[in-house]
């Protein structure tokens, strides 16, 4: 039988990137959310899961202000099987295993000038 749990979603204040780089503040601002739900929802049950909402990580300014599929794809989709952040101290250390699933607009290498919305949860532990 699974033990029970307690799986965290995420409402974060979201700024609107303009080039890849711009992400990180969007993470930085995750991270310190992430330590405190952790911390907070886990006083009566563990928290092993957390989930992002679409936009978490880039926003969307792509489409509010209408922007060109190739200029984003190049200059502000992720790829995902480069991107790795690995942040110290970005999950809180009370839980041996936290799962982080996050949706994101990433370009495959073989479609260079598009890109897809992907789910993915990146491999994180304590």
């Amino acid at each position: 039988m699974v033990k029970p749990y307690t799986a965290v979603g995420l409402i974060p204040t979201v700024r609107g990137i303009r080039k890849r780089s711009d992400i990180a503040a969007n993470l930085e601002h995750i991270t310190h959310m992430v330590k405190a739900a952790a911390w907070l929802s886990s006083l009566d049950l563990p928290v092993p899961a957390i989930a992002l909402p679409e936009g978490a990580l880039q926003g969307f300014n792509d489409e509010v202000l209408d922007l060109d599929h190739a200029s984003f794809a190049r200059d502000c989709a992720i790829d995902i099987t480069r991107s790795r952040d690995r942040r110290p101290g970005c999950y809180p250390r009370a839980t041996t295993t936290l799962y982080v699933m996050a949706q994101a607009k990433a370009h495959p290498s073989r479609l260079a000038r598009s890109f897809l919305q992907c789910r993915f949860h990146p491999r994180s532990s304590r």
